[in-house]
């Protein structure tokens, strides 16, 4: 698939193209540090992670669906598991199963669901994907997938949400199908496979809009969110756009394809915005009864863009692709008691 193409900017002379704005970034913006980070437990801190991937890479696993976390406490009075945004645990659970073939070829074997069911991918991206993946968890509290086209759209609560969950399982699938593709390219890199998952993350997670009709919506467990819901997902755009403006040109064009490819499978009205790896600004006020804040993007003629909020360095290793990870959901996940 080709990349998306650039728009040429605007000169002072065009009357055909309107100025692109961006919301304004805050004064201040502290660093991130994962071992400060209270939406992971003390022992996820001390790992820098959520689990041992090299454990998952060299094929010691304990138990099968070794990459689900358990549920825990948070501040709010409930506890809470974690949605794999990105890399699903039946994914790990089939990597770690794979068959390695001729010239540095592995593939999912006969007995994986689809969309893995015989692909083959390059072995020397498991572990770039695996390290990025693990950071890329979201809480199953505060969890409202986007289905895609092929199953109707709408939104999708995650298991654990309280929120119905009639198309969760085309929600993974999306994911699933969209990991297949970060492992069969052949120019992966950590930054492009952090800012991809990030990426498919806050896309996948159901605008504030989407999310308001879907049943149940109002019984979500994490009350607590529902007057910020689209100001985080806005906040996770911003820091995912940080990290994709860090990336060289050919890594932006890599991140381009992937995200054209999911935004395809995502509802016709869903869209990137102009050279950008995530949508445009939406409208974060809650909108007359919905219960979740959120309305429809701020411009329909022109691109109000996300702006980029400088909290970490680039990426330049599978360690650094998961602390970024972790930073990217860290608005999606409550604090640890």
């Amino acid at each position: 698939m080709p990349s998306r193409k650039r728009p040429h900017s605007a000169t002072k002379n065009s009357n055909t193209v309107a100025p692109i704005r961006a919301i304004k970034k805050p004064r201040r913006a502290h660093r991130y540090r994962i071992e400060r980070d209270r939406t992971l437990t003390s022992s996820q801190q001390t790992l820098r992670g959520f689990v041992d991937v090299n454990a998952a890479l060299t094929g010691r696993l304990s138990k099968k669906n070794y990459f689900r976390v358990p549920s825990n406490p948070t501040v709010h009075s409930f506890s809470s598991g974690y949605h794999e945004a990105g890399l699903t645990t039946d994914s790990v659970n089939h990597l770690t199963a794979r068959l390695h073939r001729q010239k540095g070829i592995s593939q999912f074997r006969s007995n994986a669901p689809e969309p893995l069911r015989n692909k083959k991918f390059y072995e020397a991206n498991v572990s770039t994907v695996m390290h990025a993946g693990d950071g890329l968890r979201t809480d199953t509290a505060q969890t409202v997938l986007s289905v895609p086209r092929w199953d109707g759209g709408g939104g999708a609560g995650h298991s654990g949400s309280g929120v119905k969950q009639s198309g969760q399982k085309s929600a993974h699938d999306l994911l699933r199908e969209s990991t297949v593709e970060l492992l069969q390219n052949k120019n992966l890199t950590s930054g492009i496979a952090a800012v991809a998952f990030g990426a498919f993350a806050v896309a996948s997670m159901a605008p504030g809009e989407v999310a308001s009709k879907t049943p149940n919506i109002r019984k979500l467990k994490a009350q607590h969110v529902r007057d910020h819901w689209e100001q985080n997902r806005e906040e996770v755009k911003a820091r995912v756009e940080d990290q994709y403006q860090r990336l060289s040109t050919n890594e932006q064009q890599e991140v381009d394809t992937h995200m054209q490819s999911f935004f395809q499978k995502l509802p016709k009205d869903r869209r990137l915005a102009n050279g950008r790896c995530t949508s445009p600004v939406r409208d974060t006020r809650r909108q007359h009864k919905n219960a979740v804040s959120g309305g429809g993007y701020v411009s329909k003629k022109n691109d109000i863009l996300p702006e980029p909020r400088k909290k970490r360095s680039a990426i330049h290793s599978d360690q650094d692709a998961r602390e970024a990870t972790s930073y990217f959901t860290q608005p999606f996940r409550s604090n640890r008691s």
